[in-house]
């Protein structure tokens, strides 16, 4: 029960990881804020009423204002923001088309930094020594060809994330990364061939792709108070992919 009194807001909700994140927060004791463009999924109830669905879409300039709004009227604070929302256009480099790319970064970074804006402005007026959780891929850092706006936006969350947690260290709010691997969501699943499968299998070192819910542990452990002296990091939850240099198949004798 880390989060027990605590009021947190998580965007891309409605499934995936954000789903993953909202059910482990609220299974913990929190009022989540669960916010998605559209609400598809049914929802236990939790005890309270604790659970408030809000159909934003983080792109939405008036988004930030809205959430605001509902925060001020429901909770009056805010403690955690997880921002897990994002979206995946593929096509290859020359023909990604300029709509695609503002698309794309309109959710995937420009929704990430106002929306957080808002929640921190929030934080810093109640002085809650908050905690906000920006949700990066592998990919920021491992090349992922015909993804090109994806990877530019994870990898622009990534050097936000360190200035975010720069600045609003002296309000005691820390802003950290989850940087997970290959993960079975709505998003990557229509991607996920077999082959596909098989390639990642012998890349990744344990071997396995992430159901959701691992990565969402990985998110809450850095939205707690036991993660207090850790901010502006990125934590890595890919089952080593990122790391490993080794060739699949080869033994080196």
């Amino acid at each position: 029960m880390r989060f027990s009194d605590k009021v947190a807001v998580v965007t891309g909700a409605d499934s995936g990881i954000g789903r993953a994140t909202a059910t482990r927060l609220l299974a913990e004791g929190a009022t989540v804020f669960a916010v998605d463009v559209h609400h598809t999924q049914p929802w236990p109830e939790p005890d309270a009423g604790r659970l408030h669905l809000l159909d934003l879409d983080v792109a939405d300039p008036a988004a930030g204002e809205r959430l605001d709004a509902h925060l001020r009227a429901a909770a009056g604070h805010v403690d955690v923001l997880a921002n897990v929302a994002g979206i995946l256009h593929i096509a290859p480099f020359l023909e990604v088309s300029r709509e695609d790319w503002d698309r794309v970064l309109a959710v995937n970074l420009t929704g990430v930094f106002f929306l957080s804006q808002t929640v921190a402005r929030l934080m810093v007026e109640k002085k809650t020594a908050g905690r906000i959780v920006n949700v990066s891929s592998v990919h920021a850092v491992v090349s992922e060809p015909n993804a090109a706006p994806y990877t530019a936006t994870k990898g622009g969350l990534e050097a936000m994330t360190r200035t975010m947690a720069s600045e609003l260290a002296p309000h005691g709010i820390t802003v950290n990364c989850v940087r997970p691997g290959a993960t079975r969501t709505g998003m990557s699943e229509p991607i996920y061939t077999a082959q596909i499968v098989r390639s990642l299998l012998a890349k990744i070192p344990l071997g396995v792709i992430a159901p959701p819910e691992w990565v969402a542990s990985a998110i809450c452990y850095l939205a707690s108070d036991e993660a207090c002296y850790t901010t502006g990091a990125c934590l890595d939850v890919d089952g080593g992919y990122a790391m490993d240099g080794s060739l699949p198949g080869t033994i080196y004798s």
